[in-house]
Formats: C-alpha cells, sequence, structure tokens
C-alpha cells in the first residue's frame, strides 16, 4: 500500500475539529463563505483562522497552492491582487517563496478536518502562520 500511496497521494486524516471549540465557531462564522469557494476550487482548502478574518490555502500546498482571505466577509485573492497591483515576476516568485516557507514553518502543527456539507475541509488553528500570512498579504496590498 505504501508504494500505491506514494504514487496516487496519500488521502490525508485527520481528526474532526471539536464542533465546540473557539476555533470551530470562528470556521462557522465563514462557512457560506468557504461553502462557496469549495464549489468554485474544487480542491483542497486548508482554512486558516485569523483575528480579523480568514486564509485559505487552495491547493495542494506546500508545492501548488493559491491564497484566498477574508477581511471582515469579503474575499480577496492572491493572485488577483499581485495583477491588479502590476507585480512583476521576480517579486511574485519571491511572495510564493515567502508563502511557501511560512506554510512549511506549521508543517507539524496539528490539523483537523471540519465538514462543509458533504466535503471536508482542513483546519489548521495556527496563530503564526495565520500572522505570517497577514505580513505577506499585506506586502502585496500595501
Amino acid at each position: 500500500m505504501g508504494l500505491l500511496d506514494s504514487i496516487f497521494g496519500k488521502k490525508e486524516e485527520y481528526p474532526d475539529l471539536d464542533p465546540k471549540s473557539p476555533i470551530a465557531a470562528k470556521v462557522e462564522d465563514y462557512r457560506s463563505q468557504l461553502e462557496d469557494l469549495s464549489q468554485r476550487a474544487k480542491d483542497r482548502l486548508e482554512a486558516v483562522p485569523a483575528d480579523d478574518g480568514m486564509y485559505v490555502m487552495v491547493g495542494k500546498p506546500p508545492k501548488e497552492f493559491g491564497v484566498v482571505w477574508y477581511e471582515g466577509h469579503e474575499e480577496h485573492n492572491f493572485a488577483e491582487v499581485v495583477k491588479e497591483k502590476g507585480i512583476g515576476g521576480g517579486r511574485v516568485e519571491e511572495l510564493s517563496r515567502e508563502l511557501k516557507e511560512a506554510y512549511e514553518a506549521s508543517a507539524e502543527l496539528p490539523r483537523y478536518s471540519y465538514s462543509l456539507g458533504d466535503q471536508k475541509i482542513v483546519v489548521t488553528p495556527a496563530p503564526k502562520l495565520a500572522g505570517r500570512l497577514d505580513e505577506v498579504v499585506h506586502e502585496v496590498t500595501a
């Protein structure tokens, strides 16, 4: 089975997030946005609750992923902001590397599974990761 897992990719197994936890309450606050995103993205979602919003990695971090974030309940997309701001290729690569490094630094943190209707997302309660994502996003949006 190990060989097949490495070829086809092992399905992630995380414990369920306690529905009574403060983190679950934060995710529930963004349920409609996350359900909408999961329908549009059709890819793995990993939510990282932040003090003032929610970050979501779309795809398979740290290799290939995008970042969506919610300030209040308004959605922002890293790729769209980079395009709107006219940020060049070298700077985009640098910012992408920073996002990847931030994610990799949180690799050992606990992750949980959370049901959104018929889909499950991964939730990573990681204030340090959220803080680093804040820094990178504010570099782009400033």
